[in-house]
């Protein structure tokens, strides 16, 4: 069943994006609360009715709240607004994109914890030196975390972005992991690598990743945002790089 830009696969319990080709395999949470929004499309479902249909060991409001957001967060910003909040009454999935539903307040994000919110807020401003330096390549920005990668077409410049000295030692393995394999790429055509999760726990930690190019004057930037499929990113291999266009 598609929703906005993503095929809900109900059997698989996946969620598709049909525009960068990336698939997300949703938690037990995530996937009884979509599950129960897809079969009573455009009804409001009150939050205790999404309760009920989640797994026992996880009947708490702050959960389903959290499992909403990163829903909304797989739908990218255009469809978000597809997924509704409807004050003291719960939550509604609609059909189609509405004009009444893209304000802030009117959506699950008006709930979003500080730690949350921070690094939203982190995760914008790191994307706003990105784009300015997109389109001022004399700047030269040089991060603290840079590091050369030497990949068989040539070396890729890698700048792992972390929140704190306690993330990038959490995260140490994960990204030898990822450098290791970019390492093993036969050609590469990106030559600057930005990556970021957005938390502590491997386990839930959306993994941001900016792909960044110039070539003859003309700069390329790609976007991945991926839900490990395992806290140990063992699903980041040769193949996995080639289908979303990290590697040729």
């Amino acid at each position: 069943m598609q929703i906005g830009c993503c095929w809900f696969d109900m059997s698989r319990q996946t969620l598709s994006n049909l525009i960068n080709d990336t698939s997300w395999k949703m938690s037990a949470v995530e996937f009884s609360v979509l599950e129960m929004l897809v079969k009573h499309r455009g009804k409001v479902l009150s939050i205790q009715e999404l309760l009920q249909g989640m797994p026992v060991e996880n009947r708490k409001v702050e959960i389903l709240n959290e499992a909403i957001e990163r829903i909304c967060f797989y739908l990218e910003k255009r469809y978000a607004c597809l997924i509704e909040r409807v004050d003291d009454q719960g939550y509604v999935l609609h059909n189609k994109p509405s004009l009444n539903t893209g304000e802030f307040s009117a959506t699950p994000f008006k709930s979003i914890s500080k730690k949350h919110y921070s690094i939203l807020i982190a995760q914008i401003l790191l994307l706003i030196v990105l784009i300015y330096s997109f389109f001022e390549p004399a700047v030269d920005i040089k991060p603290e975390n840079n590091q050369m990668l030497t990949t068989r077409s040539g070396s890729v410049a890698y700048f792992p972005s972390f929140n704190s000295v306690e993330q990038e030692l959490i995260y140490s393995e994960q990204s030898s992991h990822f450098i290791g394999v970019v390492e093993s790429c036969s050609v590469t055509p990106w030559r600057q690598i930005f990556l970021s999760v957005s938390s502590n726990d491997p386990q839930t930690g959306i993994i941001s990743i900016v792909l960044r190019n110039d070539n003859a004057g003309e700069g390329a930037m790609k976007t991945l945002k991926i839900v490990p499929l395992d806290p140990q990113w063992h699903f980041i291999d040769k193949a996995w790089l080639k289908k979303v266009g990290i590697c040729d």
